[in-house]
């Protein structure tokens, strides 16, 4: 009994190990895409507000002065929106990794209490 507790202790460790080892990698990667998402954002935004600048720098009136912030304002809010849809995806893409890995979890936990 007490072998096959310190063969699956073991077999448990170094499954956990090589998991945490892959995630790491895998969070990298990760990473660097968001990285590159949240450039990307940042870009278009201060293409907008440069956008803005100069509109504001050619107007004449008071008019297209508020003109051109209506314009930054729709762009702006325009790209909040699709930033809040890029996260709730991610969001959902997490939560579906980790139901699974839960799943996986649960069947390996019913294997080993249906091996005793």
């Amino acid at each position: 009994m007490k072998i096959k507790t310190t063969i699956l202790g073991l077999s448990l460790t170094l499954f956990a190990s090589m998991s945490a080892q892959a995630q790491e990698e895998k969070s990298g990667e990760k990473f660097a895409a968001h990285k590159t998402e949240m450039l990307g954002h940042l870009n278009k935004e201060k293409s907008a507000i440069d956008a803005a600048i100069s509109c504001i720098n050619s107007a004449t009136k008071k008019e297209d002065a508020e003109k051109c912030h209506e314009q930054k304002k729709a762009s702006m809010d325009s790209m909040r929106q699709e930033r809040e849809e890029s996260h709730k995806k991610r969001m959902a893409e997490k939560k579906e990794r980790l139901q699974k890995e839960l799943k996986e979890i649960d069947e390996k936990s019913a294997e080993t209490s249906n091996k005793k």
